[in-house]
């Protein structure tokens, strides 16, 4: 009997892999960046199946014959393009590193019935860092929303706050839509807020990324919006020559305000915030700092291409809050 069961099970879960048709909704699992542990897999796919998602992972999604990233440069832009064009839900990154953004010239020569495809196919990318590529990628070219959230390892490997993966869940699990930062600063007092507020869409990442994105088929366009930056180890100096071609290269342009998140292992946290307030300076747009997203322990979710209201919460003290909402994730009842 005991036989029949697991064979009845397998033929389920075959038939439901060969047709799509599953009570359980498909998170692709992808490493388009640096390689991870072999030995989190494993513990990756059971935290997915914990979620209540059936998860994939592509067969020998590591490879050890490349020394910076995953796999090749081919096998890694394959199992991509498949992620955004099958019938999952989510797209879930493992970790980033570098090498993401190689794959955007794959994605460029796709035929255009898989460009259709992906156009009409939205689905949540989650990723930040090294993924900070895809995620313009995707909002340029096809009006993607996407998360702004930590990756798998850092989840199975506790190295991320159990606050912001909790917000993480509950953003993909449909338990919210919205998510609310109440420890946003504003760091040029003289500029105002006409009317209090500010609504926008919110753009941008790791902000070496957003910075590598110019003059590439994939160049962040901010104009009209808010643009999100966050980094790791990038010293002050390299910060403010960062922020200054960012703005000969006229992405500052018509941009509605900057937001910096986390500078994590910059070498000298005072000098960032002088830097932060030098660029304050040269700017008629506010300027905003906030903790908790991008890399450090804390890293809660940031819904992006979405729409945000920044608002002021306490003047003297020059705190507001930035409510960002209407993420959507359609996760419907299965056939």
């Amino acid at each position: 009997m005991r036989s029949v069961i697991v064979y009845i099970l397998y033929f389920i879960l075959v038939l439901c892999i060969n047709t799509g048709v599953c009570a359980v909704d498909q998170v692709d699992i992808i490493a388009p960046s640096s390689k991870g542990k072999e030995s989190d897999l494993t513990t990756i796919k059971e935290y997915v199946e914990a979620l209540g998602f059936y998860p994939h992972i592509a067969e020998k999604i590591y490879s050890n014959d490349n020394p910076f990233y995953s796999n090749s440069d081919e096998f890694r832009a394959n199992d991509l393009i498949s992620a955004l064009t099958d019938d999952s839900k989510i797209i879930w990154c493992i970790r980033g590193g570098t090498g993401a953004s190689r794959l955007i010239p794959y994605l460029e020569r796709l035929p255009n019935d898989k460009k259709e495809r992906i156009a009409q196919n939205k689905k949540i990318l989650i990723g930040y860092s090294d993924i900070t590529a895809l995620h313009i990628y995707l909002q340029a070219k096809y009006d993607w929303q996407t998360l702004h959230g930590t990756m798998l390892e850092m989840i199975v490997n506790n190295s991320v706050s159990e606050s912001s993966v909790e917000k993480l869940k509950e953003l993909i699990l449909n338990k919210r839509s919205s998510i609310r930062f109440d420890n946003l600063k504003i760091i040029n007092n003289s500029i105002k807020l006409k009317n209090g507020r500010l609504e926008s869409k919110i753009v941008g990442g790791n902000m070496t990324l957003v910075e590598n994105s110019v003059g590439t088929a994939w160049q962040v366009n901010a104009k009209g919006k808010i643009l999100f930056l966050e980094d790791i180890r990038v010293y002050p100096y390299e910060m403010e020559r960062s922020l200054d071609h960012l703005k000969q290269a006229h992405i500052f342009d018509e941009v509605q305000a900057v937001i910096f998140g986390s500078f994590t292992d910059s070498g000298n946290d005072n000098l960032i915030e002088i830097v932060k307030e030098r660029f304050a300076k040269s700017i008629n747009f506010p300027v905003f700092t906030i903790q908790g997203i991008g890399h450090g322990y804390t890293n809660d979710p940031l819904p992006l291409n979405t729409h945000t209201t920044i608002g002021i919460q306490d003047e003297k003290e020059g705190l507001f809050f930035m409510d960002v909402q209407n993420l959507q994730i359609d996760l419907p009842v299965s056939q």
